[in-house]
């Protein structure tokens, strides 16, 4: 159904710039301003555009929508405005303007708005208002944003099932830590573990057993590791421990101790299973990098499963 333009005094009044201000200069701008009904989707301001006046909205409702973003920046309703810092600065417009709906609008030309900033300190204390809530709006959201961003960050790279670090964090973190340690020539040792007979375990029990079995384990290692080392899922059924400043025999201790602190744990859920891992240990050596650390420490995984399981090799 069409708005109706007979009355725009009426959609003035409910406009927080016009709050407090004369009747004679409020009916001045209806004099002056430009009344129009614009259909759903109708463009009132585009972006890169200039501008030379405010739009007020009478009825209806426009959106404010920042190019590359799919969202509305935000919707204004009637007794808003739209175009004022384009009009204020005699910059480009920054954002496309669109009617939501049937919207009724006032256009009110720049030389009007400034003879009224000069007329009524009411309308100059309402128009920075406007712009203030303007500023606080876009802080809110530039704020979520960075907090969604941090968010997102955080959860990708933590493994949903363990909640460990996952293979990503390791990746960009061990390194980084690895090249700090050869460059200052600080003892490093780095500790692949894998869950004995995993496979096994999904095969007869299922992938929930495998699941829980993975679970039970992290936290095992969780708690035994010392708060400055670093531990991530590797990847399936392995883990990756990077340990600072130990080296030779400490790091076989460390090793043994987080092999007990699982060894002959049983499994949640399931009757007479229990839990045991198997350790390789490589220790950093010069102009050692990431992948040569995991190289080596693989090879010592796979002689410790190789003679037995549940047991540590370097």
């Amino acid at each position: 159904m069409p708005l109706h333009t007979q009355e725009p005094a009426h959609g003035l009044a409910q406009s927080s710039l016009f709050a407090n201000v004369e009747p004679e200069l409020m009916a001045r701008a209806i004099a002056c301003g430009h009344v129009r009904t614009l259909s759903a989707q109708a463009v009132v301001l585009k972006t890169g555009e200039a501008n030379a006046a405010l739009h007020i909205i009478l009825g209806g409702a426009l959106s404010v929508r920042v190019p590359g973003t799919e969202s509305p920046h935000v919707r204004l309703g009637a007794g808003e405005c739209v175009g004022e810092l384009s009009l204020l600065d005699s910059r480009p417009v920054s954002a496309d303007v669109v009617a939501d709906e049937t919207t009724e609008v006032i256009s009110i030309d720049r030389a009007i708005v400034w003879a009224l900033v000069d007329a009524s300190s009411e309308f100059a204390r309402n128009l920075l208002r406007v712009l203030a809530g303007r500023i606080r709006h876009d802080d809110d959201v530039v704020s979520a944003s960075s907090r969604r961003t941090k968010y997102f960050e955080e959860v990708a790279a933590i493994d949903g099932l363990t909640g460990l670090h996952n293979r990503r964090w390791l990746d960009e973190t061990f390194s980084r830590q690895v090249e700090r340690a050869v460059r200052a020539g600080r003892a490093l040792t780095l500790l692949l573990i894998d869950i004995d007979h995993f496979k096994r375990l999904n095969d007869e029990r299922g992938h929930a057993a495998g699941d829980e079995a993975l679970r039970q384990v992290s936290a095992a290692l969780a708690a035994a590791v010392r708060p400055r080392d670093s531990l991530a899922r590797y990847g399936g059924e392995e883990f990756a421990v990077l340990v600072p400043d130990v080296e030779g025999a400490q790091s076989l201790q460390v090793a043994e101790r987080l092999r007990e602190a699982v060894a002959g744990r049983a499994l949640s859920g399931a009757d007479g299973t229990t839990l045991t891992i198997s350790v390789g240990v490589a220790v950093k050596a010069a102009g050692d990098t990431l992948p040569s650390l995991l190289e080596r420490a693989d090879a010592a995984l796979y002689r410790a499963k190789a003679s037995g399981r549940n047991r540590t090799c370097v």
